[in-house]
């Protein structure tokens, strides 16, 4: 029986192995494309609803529903924009080098741009009910929508400027501030509860009683401990929702500044998608978590049907 030559069979063995690595990275880039496709509709929808729920809303204080709007347009922004440019960086096959350049650095910068607004509007609303706690009747008077819409604005520009930075060139500073934002985020967040949490234990009774004395007084009352107890229970999800969300991307990051190369790709999908998940599940949990948004959105739905069927 006749053999064929060491060099062909070493030849013959490569090809198996690179038309091997073809068909799997044709596979889970076909389950990233359709899993992306998905929640990013899912996202869309649901930040559309939550929105237009928040308009409708009155319960909630004007400063603290501001930020819930700023977030919820970020994860609106991911939906419609970033997650189909990453769809579109996915098909690879089906675009030329010359656009998939320029929408690799769009998506780049888009993403620096809206993660960091998510990561900076989520340590705020955690800050904003410890003040909310700490300040009791003078809270309104301190944190007013004027001053809420200047920090969402300052937000917007110091996410812009990593973006852009990015953009222009600047890959390891543009990294090194995202990671940094992302550290000073988590870090406010995680103090803001820790002392929401000791505070709440120290002087519940305190401020029960103070409630009770503001009620006989007829004055105004500071602060409504169970209803601020669900708030707190409910940012605190959609803390942690985000904190797991963009963990796996922190840890590409610094990875990256580490070593100064670039991640595997199949780790850098699984990073990206977990990270882009969290603008869908954030809108389940308002839904879940806050009962006049879900009331309103179970509205909206209701109207939207009723046009439809008409």
């Amino acid at each position: 029986m006749q053999t064929l030559p060491r060099s062909c069979q070493t030849k013959t063995r490569l090809k198996l192995v690179t038309m091997a690595k073809i068909f799997v990275y044709q596979g889970y880039t076909s389950f990233f494309v359709a899993l992306n496709v998905f929640l990013s509709v899912i996202a869309t929808i649901g930040n559309l609803l939550i929105l237009i729920a928040l308009r409708k809303v009155t319960s909630i204080n004007p400063p603290t529903k501001l930020l819930f709007q700023c977030l919820a347009a970020t994860d609106l922004c991911v939906g419609l924009i970033e997650q189909p440019l990453f769809v579109i960086l996915l098909l690879t096959d089906f675009c030329s080098p010359t656009a998939l350049h320029y929408v690799s650095y769009v998506y780049k910068g888009l993403s620096f741009i809206l993660c960091g607004v998510s990561m900076m509007t989520a340590a705020a609303i955690s800050l904003d009910r410890l003040l909310a706690l700490m300040l009791g009747l003078s809270y309104k008077l301190t944190v007013s929508v004027k001053r809420v819409r200047k920090v969402v604005i300052v937000f917007w520009l110091g996410s812009f400027s990593v973006g852009l930075s990015y953009c222009v060139g600047l890959h390891t500073i543009a990294d090194g501030t995202a990671f940094v934002f992302i550290v000073l985020s988590i870090f406010t967040s995680v103090f803001s509860f820790t002392k929401i949490a000791l505070k709440l234990r120290q002087q519940q009774a305190q401020v029960q009683q103070r409630v009770e004395q503001e009620q006989v007084n007829g004055g105004e009352i500071p602060l409504n401990i169970e209803r601020y107890k669900k708030m707190v229970h409910s940012v605190a999800l959609l803390q942690m929702a985000l904190i797991v969300c963009y963990m796996p991307l922190t840890f590409v990051l610094l990875s990256r500044l580490v070593t100064q190369r670039d991640e595997e790709q199949l780790l850098h999908f699984c990073a990206v998608t977990v990270l882009l998940m969290n603008s869908s599940v954030n809108p389940i949990l308002y839904c879940w978590r806050i009962r006049e948004v879900k009331k309103e959105v179970k509205n909206t739905l209701k109207e939207i049907c009723q046009r439809c069927s008409t």
